[in-house]
């Protein structure tokens, strides 16, 4: 139900985002909020130069918000009736929004606390140099020779200005408001950044979206993934990014695979080469083929079938920098055994099926033996399973989007009224 009064107009909302068919975790958590957020403003999705048309095609025809470019919003500046938000984390697709931040500033929802690898891209594509100066020299900082060009200019970003939280800080002293997901992501922005006013920051934890009861294609699935009745499944889920701590999986299986043969290690997710070569490195450790497999891509409805048959799923990072994950308690919501990292925010989620297991040296050792754990015992029975579905869904039940849309409203509201105070 809209919280518009009746008759009223709604305010613009100007929503900065990638959206599908851009594949990652921003674009699908906004999708989820975005028919809620237009009850309540006109939303113009903002997409990227390079993404406008593919993202207006995508459009659902129903949707009650409209796709706008980076021209057409820059054309409506300033608009006093509007609101902006922005949708960032440390991802690609997320490097445009670097050109209208600090310009427009606006709400941030931030799922990463660390920006390294956005300032990264940034850096390669040219923008960083540009950017950097200034503020490092607005900021009085000092740049060793040794990172600036003959003509003085800034040609290398230096660690420590990382470290400074440089890009982070200038953003979040800006934004009319900050959303994050986790205690740690708030203690380490409050960390990073002590002067800002503690009544912008919101914490709202990342929404969980129950699964589908599996349909008829379920069986159909599993066995295009080599899983039949007799295997016990290992899952990593998720896009296979460089700090999933792909290759200490990889290393676990190989130490039990032999002992352990009805075991079936299922990568399920879009790999990402440039950051781990997963293919190669299965291919050189299982040259007859015999080894783990990767999906690619998989829609919601695929994903969430191979969650609801794993028998041990892996939700490791490393480093994390306080990033949210919606994967870990989707998992969870399987039934089966999860095994998480004990750092950053991923021990505030608190269940008996999720086991936080030490990042260090006994890290391999320690993913062994839970995969010989499975090993040892029977699947689940399915009442078993559904057993532990639904009492984990009543666990989960205050983390629906429809129960936390009026908390991210009320800070949307605040923001606002920040903004225009």
């Amino acid at each position: 139900m809209s919280g518009v009064p009746a008759g009223a107009a709604r305010r613009r909302l100007y929503v900065f985002t990638p959206l599908p068919p851009q594949r990652n975790g921003l674009a699908d958590y906004i999708a989820e909020y975005l028919p809620w957020l237009a009850r309540d403003h006109e939303v113009c999705v903002v997409a990227a130069s390079d993404q406008l048309e593919r993202v207006r095609q995508a459009r659902p025809a129903h949707a009650d918000w409209t796709v706008i470019g980076e021209a057409e919003f820059l054309a409506r500046q300033p608009d006093p009736q509007g609101q902006i938000l922005y949708n960032l984390g440390n991802n690609g697709d997320c490097v445009h929004m670097l050109d209208h931040l600090l310009a427009y500033p606006g709400a941030v929802v931030l799922h990463d606390v660390s920006l390294f690898y956005l300032h990264q891209l940034a850096a390669e594509r040219g923008w960083m140099g540009a950017l950097m100066a200034g503020w490092l020299a607005e900021d009085g900082h000092a740049v060793p020779p040794a990172f600036l060009r003959r003509d003085g200019s800034l040609g290398v970003t230096p660690g420590l200005m990382y470290q400074e939280c440089l890009m982070l800080a200038r953003v979040l002293k800006q934004a009319s408001g900050v959303l994050v997901h986790t205690r740690y992501a708030e203690t380490r922005l409050l960390g990073a950044v002590p002067e800002l006013d503690r009544r912008r920051l919101a914490r709202i934890p990342h929404f969980v979206l129950p699964p589908a009861p599996p349909g008829e294609e379920a069986p159909a699935i599993l066995q295009a993934w080599g899983i039949g009745p007799q295997h016990q499944l290992l899952l990593v889920p998720g896009f296979l990014t460089g700090n999933k701590m792909l290759y200490e999986v990889l290393a676990a299986y190989r130490q039990v695979q032999p002992s352990c043969p009805m075991l079936r290690l299922v990568f399920a997710g879009e790999e990402r080469p440039a950051e781990y070569d997963l293919a190669r490195r299965i291919a050189a450790w299982w040259p007859e083929g015999d080894g783990p497999v990767v999906t690619g891509y998989l829609d919601a409805e695929a994903l969430d079938v191979l969650l609801a048959r794993a028998d041990l799923s892996f939700v490791l990072r490393y480093p994390t920098y306080g990033e949210s994950s919606g994967i870990l308690p989707r998992a969870a919501l399987g039934g089966g055994r999860v095994v998480t990292v004990d750092i950053g925010a991923y021990p505030e989620y608190v269940s008996p099926q999720v086991m936080p297991v030490p990042v260090g040296p006994g890290l391999v050792a320690a993913l062994a033996q839970a995969m010989r754990e499975v090993a040892a015992v029977p699947s689940l029975a399915p009442d078993e399973r559904l057993k532990r579905q639904t009492e984990e869904q009543a666990r989960q039940a205050d983390r629906l989007p429809q129960a936390l849309y009026p908390a991210w409203q009320a800070w949307l509201d605040r923001c606002h009224r920040s903004s225009a105070a």
